[in-house]
């Protein structure tokens, strides 16, 4: 059967709506945005809680961070339901400045996939609206809804979301991260100031830093290096060569099948640049004090780097 496609506004039917549909008879969900609010939770979280308990289904959520827009109470309720069941998987995209390919995350995806019965379904939806009580129901939104009983246009887009999930920007919030992102936002939302006060600075850059020691689905390739070092400070090897950091940490992440989620043609500049982030002298704003230049060309784990238990 071919792809049954609509195209949507809210204007003429909400996807609040489809969503709940979805939600209630899929044992399979998977969803991406840029923006999440609880205004947009509250409209299918019924139905959220229905597919959990009832189809026992898989869901995943992947939001973009925003102190203007994703709101903590929000978070926080995600938080909790992975808690309390354990099919449910949150993830947070980390900021542009984080990440390797200096993306900026925006995506709105929606992804269900329905096995309850002998009829196999596949929705998948994209288009405009983030995961916000107007992006659901009341903003001019344009959305394209695609119904397939076999995976094609779920399949491309299913591609997509795991080239967003599969990458080591991606971790799981902490209660206390979450709190900590409520901190700042409520201090943002309070200040009339155009530019941000020298301590939310602090504290927005301290929580940047804090995501990068929090679990993720792959790992780093700062993480990779000093798994590395490790092994060879387990030999009696104190201090390991850029040349040999190069081709060694390419052999674990093609042994660890992450080829596609990392370069090669570039990958000696992105160790390079790690090193030089992470090194303990180093004035880059992301620093994690985790490696010590010992002298040109060889670099060895500061006590940070021995004790980093992060992706």
């Amino acid at each position: 059967m071919s792809a049954k496609i609509q195209i949507l506004s809210n204007t003429n039917y909400a996807l609040a709506d489809v969503l709940k549909s979805a939600f209630m008879e899929s044992t399979s969900v998977q969803i991406a945005v840029a923006f999440f609010r609880k205004t947009g939770l509250e409209h299918i979280y019924r139905s959220l809680e229905y597919a959990l308990a009832q189809n026992k289904a898989k869901i995943e959520f992947i939001v973009g961070l925003d102190f203007k827009t994703t709101d903590v109470e929000a978070l926080k309720v995600l938080h909790e339901v992975q808690k309390n069941h354990e099919k449910f998987k949150f993830y947070c995209f980390g900021d542009k400045r984080d990440n390797h390919n200096d993306l900026v995350f925006h995506p709105k995806i929606y992804m269900f996939h329905t096995e309850l019965s002998k009829d196999t379904k596949y929705t998948s939806i994209v288009g405009s609206s983030n995961f916000t009580g107007g992006g659901l129901t009341t903003n001019f939104e344009v959305n394209t809804i695609f119904r397939e009983n076999k995976p094609i246009y779920f399949k491309q887009l299913g591609a997509i979301y795991d080239e967003i999930k599969f990458t080591d920007s991606i971790f799981q919030p902490s209660a206390n991260y979450i709190k900590k992102y409520g901190n700042i936002k409520e201090e943002l939302d309070k200040s009339t100031k155009r530019v941000f006060d020298v301590d939310v600075k602090k504290e927005i850059q301290e929580l940047r830093q804090e995501e990068q020691i929090l679990p993720g689905t792959i790992p780093s390739l700062k993480g990779l290096i000093i798994e590395y070092i490790k092994k060879k400070n387990k030999e009696g090897i104190s201090s390991v060569s850029t040349k040999e950091l190069y081709v060694e940490i390419e052999k674990l992440v093609i042994q660890k099948e992450l080829t596609d989620k990392y370069s090669l043609d570039t990958f000696t500049h992105t160790i390079r640049g790690e090193l030089n982030t992470h090194e303990e002298n180093s004035t880059h704003k992301a620093n994690l004090k985790l490696f010590r230049r010992e002298e040109r060309g060889f670099y060895s784990l500061t006590e940070n780097g021995k004790k980093y238990a992060g992706r």
